[in-house]
C-alpha cells in the first residue's frame, strides 16, 4: 500500500489543489489528511474540495481545526490575528463542515508496505499544540514520544520537511501543503515501499492575486507567505 500524508492545508486552495491533482497521478491507495485544514484565506474552498472525499480519505485534528470549529479567541490566550481568523473561518464554513472538523480523531495508524505500522499524528504523539521540529534536541523529544509503540511516526505542526531519526524512532515531518517554510511548493509525504519527501508546485502568483481579491482578514500576509515562503516555521 501507498499513502499519500498531506498536513497544514491553512485555506490555501491552489496548493491543495494541484497537491490532490498530483497524488491523482500517483499510484496512492490511501491519502491520510493531517489536520490544520482551514485556518487560512480560503478555508470555505478548502473544505468544499475535501468534502467530496470525507469517505475516502483519513482524517485527524489539528490544533487549528479546534480552534475554528470551536471558535476559540483571547479568551484562550490568543493574539488577534490568530482569534479574529478562527471566527471568520468558521463563519465561512457550512454547518455539515463544521461537525465535520469537531469529528476528526487525533491519531491514527496505518501498515505500509515496506515499512511497517506507522503513526500519524499532528504536532506530537503527546499534543495536537507540541511541536517537534527539524532542530528540537534529543533530549526534548524523548518524552514525547517514549510510549509510541511504532517505529516511524508522521507529524506536521511545525511546516519544515524533515526527516530524522531519534533514539529507535524515524520521525518524519510531512510539511506544510498551504504555509510551507522552506520550499518553493506545497509539501507534502509519499510513503512505501520508501520516504518521499514531496514539493508541488503551484501556481503561487495566481494564488496571490485570487486571494488579495477576497474579503479574508490579513490577505496580505498570507499573499506575502505565498510568494516569499519564509526559512522558519511557526
Amino acid at each position: 500500500m501507498r499513502v499519500a500524508a498531506i498536513y497544514d492545508i491553512h485555506g490555501n486552495y491552489s496548493a491543495l489543489k494541484a497537491v490532490l491533482e498530483e497524488i491523482k497521478r500517483t499510484n496512492v491507495e490511501r491519502v491520510i489528511v493531517g489536520g490544520d485544514l482551514v485556518w487560512g484565506p480560503e478555508p470555505r474552498q478548502v473544505m468544499d474540495l475535501l468534502m467530496d472525499y470525507k469517505d475516502e480519505y483519513i482524517f485527524i485534528k489539528g490544533n487549528a481545526d479546534r480552534e475554528v470549529s470551536y471558535r476559540y479567541g483571547k479568551e484562550k490566550g490568543l493574539d488577534d490575528l490568530t482569534a479574529e481568523l478562527n471566527h471568520w473561518c468558521a463563519d465561512q464554513l457550512t454547518e455539515e463542515q463544521i461537525k465535520f472538523l469537531k469529528s476528526f480523531p487525533e491519531e491514527t495508524s496505518l501498515n505500509i508496505d515496506g515499512l511497517g505500522e506507522i503513526l500519524f499524528v499532528h504536532g506530537s504523539p503527546r499534543s495536537d499544540e507540541e511541536a517537534i521540529r527539524i532542530n528540537t534536541p534529543d533530549n526534548e523529544v524523548r518524552p514525547m514520544i517514549e510510549n509510541v509503540t511504532q517505529d516511524i511516526i508522521i507529524c506536521g505542526h511545525t511546516h519544515i520537511q524533515f526527516d530524522r531519526i531519534v533514539d529507535d524512532k524515524r520521525l518524519i515531518n510531512a510539511g506544510s501543503v498551504g504555509l510551507q517554510s522552506r520550499a518553493n511548493g506545497a509539501c507534502w509525504v509519499l510513503l512505501g515501499p520508501d520516504v518521499e519527501l514531496k514539493v508541488t508546485t503551484y501556481d503561487t502568483k495566481e494564488a496571490t492575486e485570487r486571494i488579495l481579491k477576497s474579503n479574508a482578514p490579513y490577505k496580505e500576509d498570507f499573499a506575502e507567505h505565498y510568494l516569499n515562503p519564509p526559512n522558519e516555521g511557526p
